[in-house]
């Protein structure tokens, strides 16, 4: 058996495991034991095998289990509970499983990791899933996006994906048109004081205000970001094994700048309107 089919097929009997023991009422611990387990376990393979294992795990739910018999509320309360721990894998597939399982009950918790920047992502997106937009959630949205600490700066930043996510669900929808200054109030401070992916957070915001384009704030926003962006990279080191990484990612995104920054003052600038 080679290396790949041995690995699967350790997987499938844990996993079985995991499914098969003991039936019947089973303590709020043991419960939370099988429930890491299933989560966890797709994380612990590699390779291959794990690309494969993931694709099967993702067609089972958890709320097959017989040792839940049935009680989502339950399920969801443990799901939570075991977030709470400080080990950052766990806690980070947890708050994947709440945006599955979770419910309103949770939105407490959800709301107290919004400024979390290892799971603040996952938690935000969860609130929106049980709560919709909401001034509220948009508030959890906004505590999120103004953390400035804890992120590395040039890898994949996934506050500029939730930002853009969040300005689509707002715009698409007519019902929530009354929340769409706030959401543009929200992402226009993020733009000017977190973002470092200018080109793709620009381009959606003037998908949908396209007054935007020419104006003094945009010029304002787009050259402050470009500041952030070369004292970020004149602080790394060059011996990092990310360096070429980093510099390819500055040159791209400077590039988008340098254009954007040279329409805006070609207009000229002293005229653009506020």
């Amino acid at each position: 058996m080679n290396g790949t089919k041995r690995m699967l097929a350790i997987a499938a009997t844990v996993f079985a495991s995991c499914l098969l023991m003991g039936d019947g009422a089973l303590s709020d611990e043991e419960t939370k034991r099988r429930i890491a387990d299933f989560v966890t376990l797709p994380s612990r393979l590699c390779g291959r095998a794990h690309v494969d294992f993931m694709r099967e795990f993702r067609e089972r739910k958890l709320t097959n289990r017989s040792w839940f018999d049935g009680d989502t509320n339950r399920l969801a309360r443990l799901i939570a509970e075991l977030a709470m721990t400080n080990d950052m894998r766990v806690s980070s597939m947890m708050v994947d499983a709440l945006g599955e399982y979770g419910t309103s009950a949770q939105l407490p918790f959800l709301y107290s990791c919004a400024t979390n920047p290892v799971i603040g992502d996952r938690a935000v997106r969860t609130i929106l899933r049980i709560e919709g937009v909401s001034s509220n959630s948009l508030f959890a949205v906004q505590s999120y996006l103004s953390m400035t600490n804890g992120f590395p700066l040039m890898n994949k930043d996934d506050r500029v994906e939730l930002c853009e996510s969040v300005i689509g669900m707002v715009f698409a929808d007519s019902e929530l048109i009354c929340f769409r200054p706030l959401m543009l109030d929200v992402a226009y401070s993020f733009a000017n004081n977190g973002n470092m992916f200018p080109n793709s957070l620009d381009l959606t915001l003037l998908s949908v205000d396209p007054g935007y384009r020419y104006t003094k704030r945009r010029l304002s926003i787009l050259r402050s970001t470009r500041a952030r962006l070369n004292e970020r990279i004149q602080s790394w080191s060059t011996n990092d094994v990310r360096f070429a990484t980093e510099v390819h990612i500055y040159e791209v995104q400077t590039n988008y700048l340098a254009a954007a920054i040279g329409e805006l003052v070609a207009y000229p600038e002293a005229n653009l309107p506020d």
